[in-house]
């Protein structure tokens, strides 16, 4: 019984002197590693809203379309090789466009903003991606560096 009075009596101690020293050490390092100038601040972006201007009217966006086996659609006429994953024809149209397009751009007749070539790819919801993804590959094989999605 003398042992059991003994083992109750006896009293445990934490040491909390290394707590309080990793507690400073870290108060320390976030201290220094923070930044007091927000990066993000620093970075030029131009966020989306109106156009400066309400007199520029951009030229209408080339409209590609895939259908749900695949086929290939430019503006409403069919591309004959949409199932060629390089898709030639796709590419000289997109090349023809692009190049008139940095024509007017080039001559005054018309602003960047106004004539710079966008595509806009609609894809049928039951199409495989690759057709899509060929699109894609005509698109930056022709220069077009403006690309949109929908679904249909």
């Amino acid at each position: 019984m003398s042992a059991l009075k003994k083992i109750l009596q006896d009293v445990d101690e934490v040491d909390l002197t290394p707590m309080i020293d990793v507690t400073f050490l870290l108060l320390i390092y976030f201290m220094v590693t923070t930044m007091l100038k927000q990066p993000e601040a620093e970075l030029s972006i131009q966020l989306p809203g109106k156009p400066q201007s309400s007199d520029i009217t951009p030229m209408d966006m080339l409209k590609v379309r895939i259908g749900d086996e695949g086929e290939v659609y430019l503006n409403g006429s069919e591309i004959e090789d949409g199932f060629d994953l390089l898709m030639p024809d796709l590419v000289a149209n997109l090349k023809t466009q692009k190049a008139m397009r940095d024509q007017l751009i080039n001559s005054g007749a018309k602003s960047k903003e106004e004539a710079e070539l966008k595509v806009e790819i609609e894809s049928s919801g039951i199409a495989e991606h690759q057709a899509s993804i060929s699109v894609l590959n005509a698109c930056s094989s022709a220069g077009v560096n403006k690309v949109t999605f929908t679904f249909q």
